[in-house]
């Protein structure tokens, strides 16, 4: 045998004895990263980066019950629920049950609900008889230029939800009715961002 063969030997054993020398380091750094990861892997699914979310489109409405003119962005530092709807659909009508439940959950100073129509037939005057015959107290509105807000929010039919984070960008967008858990999850998940 010559020398480079029992060198050529010599070296898995020599692995084998540094690994026994070090394998309470090995198993800890082992340990360490099958806990940390899945942890960390979920962490960053659960709380996506917002500044990845688009901005929300300011607008420009009156309040229905004071006539007050606002605009969307005085909500920034709340979360914003935009119910885009009109007086006369019938779908609209079926989810005042569940918007109570949302506006009755939320309701405080992180939350806000806003219903707008974008409807021409409706007026001032038909959304605050439309809020009155649903006892609903939050906001209803009618923006100063309906057509421009269904294009900037690319509305294609009543009721559309748009959930606006803290900063004014879109975390959730739907249409039409939807399980009042659906929504009231997203909700919650924005308001904990």
């Amino acid at each position: 045998m010559t020398g480079t063969d029992a060198r050529s030997r010599g070296a898995p054993i020599a692995v084998v004895r540094a690994f026994l020398v070090h394998r309470s380091k090995v198993v800890c750094f082992g340990i360490v990263l099958a806990v940390a990861l899945p942890i960390a892997s979920v962490a960053l699914q659960i709380t996506p980066a917002t500044s990845s979310l688009p901005m929300a489109e300011d607008f420009r409405m009156w309040d229905s019950q004071t006539l007050a003119p606002f605009r969307v962005s005085d909500h920034r530092g709340k979360v914003v629920l935009l119910d885009f709807m009109a007086t006369t659909c019938d779908v609209c009508r079926a989810s005042m049950a569940d918007l109570l439940t949302i506006h009755g959950t939320f309701e405080g100073d992180v939350f806000v609900l806003l219903s707008v129509t974008l409807f021409a037939g409706d007026t001032l005057a038909t959304m605050e008889a439309y809020r009155r015959e649903y006892s609903a107290n939050w906001t209803f509105a009618m923006p100063v230029d309906a057509g421009e807000v269904a294009r900037d929010y690319e509305i294609a039919g009543f009721p559309t939800f748009v959930l606006l984070d803290r900063d004014g960008r879109i975390a959730y967008r739907a249409a039409g009715l939807m399980p009042v858990e659906t929504l009231l999850s997203h909700i919650e998940n924005t308001i904990g961002r």
